[in-house]
């Protein structure tokens, strides 16, 4: 039995490890952060954790809507027309709730959840540091920046994970009292800040702004009207020196006003115009759910189906940029309702553990990868969708359920 308990710990703090470092990688990149996910997941499986822990998996809340949302894509490749495409690979997808799991094996008794979110914040101040001097060296050399520079994932991901860490900094300010420690953290959140505004993702743009006020309540005391209008004059204002947010700002009026004149046959998506063709899917989107409103068209059919009824100049288009019409043009109503049951015991669940680090990581996860969910599809980008599963695995910690019978 001594043997037994000896190798039962072992293999906790083995997975413990391989999860801490899973959090640590999100921000380097994909290959890291999947190193480390597999090694998780092989940890999980054969310590037999999978099966020691399948309680987790069958009595919890949380699980059931993962469980439909592994289910779906691989039930929605049996109906789709491009099985072996894109089909196959977003179905392929599903593994990444496999971290969540392995992440919710963890024995929360014995190690503590806020040292994952510390392990993110570390990796994701790594990376900016390193973002931030090569733009130093890229302007120097009398370089121009693309919408890609630095080491770690694509300016979409980079961008979600930026405002992630700002809401948590944001949250530490809040909690601790030592004046040195937060001169730590104001740092943290203005290196996440500066390299927000210097991706071109205007969707990270978009995102901060939306969850703008959720930090302003942590950095704030006696909030008022003059102090909350302040505040955000100074975001704006910082935001604004930003050549990268001012180039998008001007290439979203343009966009908008090529809309405004274009004819009537191709504006808002009615047709596809070279600058912006977010409207052409968010119309195309709709137009098929309404003619497969129940199933969808499956796994990775959108393409095909679009490509099929649309017109010879419009270009290929992979996905939705929207997490729901995803589901939807997808799975019709039952993924719709998956996909926001998912969401809502998210959002119920770490409400009530918003006072905590490990709480507040995953409510403001979740409210980021909703929020930014609006203009690109976060549930099938790598990074994102990795973000969510592990998230999700990181529930089990909260006291509903690591303190139900075992």
């Amino acid at each position: 039995m001594d043997w037994l308990k000896d190798k039962m710990m072992r293999a906790d703090r083995l997975l413990f490890y391989a999860c801490l470092g899973a959090f640590f990688a999100m921000p380097l990149g994909t290959a890291p952060m999947t190193f480390f996910g597999i090694l998780a997941a092989v940890v999980w499986l054969f310590s037999g954790k999978v099966f020691s822990r399948r309680h987790i998996y069958i009595q919890h809340s949380w699980s059931w809507p993962v469980i439909l949302l592994i289910i779906l894509p691989w039930v929605g490749l049996l109906y789709s027309p491009d099985t072996t495409g894109l089909g196959l690979e977003y179905a392929q997808k599903t593994h990444y709730w496999i971290y969540g799991f392995a992440v919710a094996a963890i024995a929360f008794k014995k190690f503590q959840g806020k040292h994952l979110v510390q392990a993110f914040l570390v990796g994701l101040a790594l990376i900016s540091v390193a973002s931030i001097i090569q733009v130093g060296v890229i302007l120097m050399q009398g370089g121009v920046l693309g919408n890609d520079f630095g080491l770690g994932p694509s300016y979409s991901t980079m961008s979600a994970y930026l405002v992630l860490g700002i809401m948590v900094t944001a949250f530490y300010f809040k909690e601790i009292k030592d004046s040195r420690k937060r001169v730590y953290i104001c740092f943290l959140m203005g290196l996440f800040f500066i390299h927000l505004i210097m991706l071109k993702g205007r969707n990270g743009y978009f995102t901060f702004i939306v969850v703008s006020p959720l930090i302003i309540v942590q950095m704030v005391k006696r909030l008022n009207l003059i102090k909350v209008l302040l505040v955000y004059g100074l975001i704006a204002s910082l935001m604004a020196l930003s050549p990268s947010v001012r180039d998008q700002a001007s290439w979203t009026v343009r966009q908008i006003n090529e809309q405004i004149n274009a004819p009537p046959d191709t504006a808002w998506g009615k047709g596809f115009t070279a600058n912006e063709y977010r409207f052409l899917l968010f119309r195309n989107a709709l137009r098929v759910f309404k003619q497969h409103p129940l199933f969808g068209v499956g796994t990775g059919g959108f393409q095909t189906v679009v490509k099929q009824n649309g017109k010879p100049d419009w270009p290929l288009l992979e996905h939705p940029h929207n997490n729901f019409l995803q589901m939807a043009v997808s799975f019709g109503l039952i993924g719709i309702l998956a996909l926001t049951w998912l969401f809502w015991e998210l959002f119920k669940n770490s409400w009530s553990q918003r006072k905590t680090v490990t709480g507040y990581f995953v409510f403001s996860s979740t409210i980021v990868i909703f929020v930014s969910g609006m203009f690109n599809s976060q549930i099938l980008d790598t990074g994102t969708a990795v973000l969510l599963a592990l998230t999700v695995g990181l529930q089990e910690e909260f006291p509903r359920f690591s303190n139900s019978v075992r």
